[in-house]
């Protein structure tokens, strides 16, 4: 019981790290055109016009990976509490 407990928290502190750095990184891309600014009044083209984050893909990526830690963080709690469920009813059954 202990080591589905341990994990449980662990997995949950994991997944709220994970969400912490992908938030980071969608508050703040980084600063900076992915090309050199184009002088000329035509509309940009490709990754023109985009920070360094959104044209790597790093937004994307930190916007995938919140979701994958909303949802790691929320299958660890369910582990949580289905842990707790069984050792309160192994204790109410005297084991």
């Amino acid at each position: 019981m202990q080591v589905a407990l341990t994990t449980s928290v662990q997995g949950m502190q994991r997944a709220a790290e994970r969400l912490g750095e992908a938030a980071a990184v969608i508050a703040n891309p980084t600063p900076g055109s992915a090309r050199a600014a184009d002088p000329s009044p035509a509309p940009p083209t490709g990754n023109q016009g985009l920070t360094a984050a959104q044209a790597s893909g790093d937004l994307e990526r930190a916007m995938v990976d919140s979701l994958l830690a909303r949802r790691a963080y929320e299958a660890n709690a369910k582990a949580l509490d289905r842990n707790a469920e069984t050792e309160r009813a192994l204790l109410n059954r005297g084991a």
